[in-house]
């Protein structure tokens, strides 16, 4: 499936299991890193994120390691200049996984998609894509979720609530997955539910 998404989106397409076995080919992160960073490796190095291993607060809120709470919400007002107010109600619109996962496995390898099934798939794509793509996705009645959100852009808009609303989700990122996911300035990012995935492609 990562190859098909390959040729409607580019090469930068990634396919995720939550909570899946401790396979032979992962590799482990050595440091603590972002959802977004560790996205950005799985495009050319299998690996799995857990609780001791995933070291950015939203994605942690996001997945659930940690509950959400208004010091978050401050420190993104304060880190960003955006209010408060406007951080909470964004925050309330944004999905914790529930309940926690207990492991993410990036860069399922195309031979072992059969076997492994992944949940979802993520990719750094360009604008003319995702217009194809949502032209495509027409004909079967399916609209994407486009996020107005600069916070959270790929644990939240994309990876929690394309697999909790079971839907194509599309986010333009955030100053995160600018700095330390790799998100190119000319492209966007879109999350697609294994099962969706299959009905279209």
């Amino acid at each position: 499936m990562t190859e098909q998404l390959q040729e409607w989106l580019g090469p930068k397409c990634t396919g995720i299991k939550i909570n899946g076995q401790n396979y032979h080919f992962l590799n482990q992160p050595q440091r603590q890193v972002k959802f977004c960073e560790a996205v950005h490796y799985s495009f050319k190095l299998p690996l799995q994120i857990t609780n001791q291993t995933l070291g950015c607060p939203g994605a942690r809120r996001s997945f659930g390691f940690d509950q959400p709470g208004a010091e978050l919400t401050a420190m993104i007002s304060e880190n960003t200049g955006i209010p408060f107010d406007y951080v909470e109600d964004a925050l309330d619109k944004i999905p914790v996984m529930d309940p926690a996962v207990e492991n993410i496995v990036l860069g399922i390898p195309q031979d072992l998609e059969e076997e492994i099934n992944p949940d979802l798939y993520i990719s750094y794509t360009h604008p003319d894509n995702v217009m194809r793509l949502i032209h495509h996705l027409a004909r079967y009645e399916i609209k994407p979720l486009i996020s107005p959100y600069s916070i959270h852009s790929i644990c939240g808009n994309v990876f929690a609530k394309a697999y909790h609303q079971q839907e194509v989700t599309v986010s333009f990122g955030c100053p995160e997955s600018r700095n330390y996911g790799g998100v190119a300035p000319d492209q966007v990012i879109v999350g697609i539910p294994g099962a969706l995935a299959k009905r279209f492609i």
